[in-house]
């Protein structure tokens, strides 16, 4: 059964904007390190994961988000951050979204979708990011990675729903249906 989650995916120039950061990365200060790169075309930052579904239960959330979407504009997204992830020995690498009121309101909203539904929601802070890497090396070192960087504005125009499965050691990502707008 497949694990399904709900994501906003950056539109084409954000995406651009991602790979630049990790390609900066790469060329500068984790040049040395051993790390596993986010593909470019997986960034998303992840609203709500749900886990396995019942075809029944994907259709009742494609519903509800349909329903929720067409009252929305733009959703606003900014990177505020680079850094590591859950904490700072964490070693998953993300860019971190400002946590705006609108990134909260669909949260809380999908959330109450996702209860409807039968499922119980993360209790988890809601600490939206796009992964960009994960540190193979368990002892990463501290870095800092924000030193004259600016913060990246864009914006998304579409909710998603995709399927997550793990195949030979990799998590791949399958978009499953979008939602503009």
């Amino acid at each position: 059964m497949p694990r399904i989650f709900v994501a906003l995916t950056p539109n084409k120039i954000f995406n651009k904007q991602i790979i630049e950061i990790k390609k900066d990365l790469k060329k500068g200060i984790l040049k040395e390190q051993n790390i596993s790169w986010q593909e470019n075309n997986n960034h998303h930052i992840t609203l709500n994961f749900i886990g396995e579904m019942e075809p029944e239960q994907l259709d009742q959330l494609n519903a509800g988000i349909e329903n929720f979407i067409t009252s929305r504009s733009s959703i606003a997204l900014e990177i505020v951050e680079i850094s590591l992830f859950p904490n700072s020995s964490g070693q998953v690498l993300v860019a971190h979204i400002n946590p705006t009121t609108q990134l909260k309101k669909i949260h809380d909203h999908l959330g109450s979708l996702i209860s409807s539904i039968g499922f119980e929601t993360h209790l988890k802070k809601f600490r939206p990011h796009i992964t960009l890497g994960r540190f193979k090396d368990k002892n990463s070192e501290d870095f800092s990675f924000n030193e004259g960087r600016e913060n990246i504005k864009s914006i998304a125009l579409t909710i998603d729903t995709y399927e997550s499965e793990f195949e030979f050691g990799k998590v791949n990502f399958k978009l499953i249906k979008s939602f503009k707008n």
